[in-house]
């Protein structure tokens, strides 16, 4: 299962879009999933540890897979079950 972490900010325009599509997706895929400020002591350190400058960031598995709101296709790529 994909663990998946929103790095947003309550002033950001973007984020709230970001936010709903990951809701959305969680319907249809099993992942997990957690909303952080970029404010809050662990986004701060997320942003450190990534680089993150802009918001909506999206980190999957420890990784930063997007920045900005990204496309449903892109997350569900991204999301799918990497062959072994």
């Amino acid at each position: 299962m994909a663990n998946v972490t929103l790095l947003y900010s309550p002033t950001c325009g973007a984020c709230p879009s970001a936010k709903n599509l990951f809701k959305s997706l969680r319907a249809k895929h099993s992942f997990s999933y957690r909303e952080v400020d970029i404010n809050s002591p662990d986004g701060q350190e997320l942003a450190e540890r990534h680089s993150i400058r802009a918001v909506p960031a999206t980190i999957i598995n420890g990784r930063l897979t997007f920045i900005g709101v990204p496309s449903r296709q892109s997350v569900e790529k991204a999301l799918a079950p990497k062959p072994v």
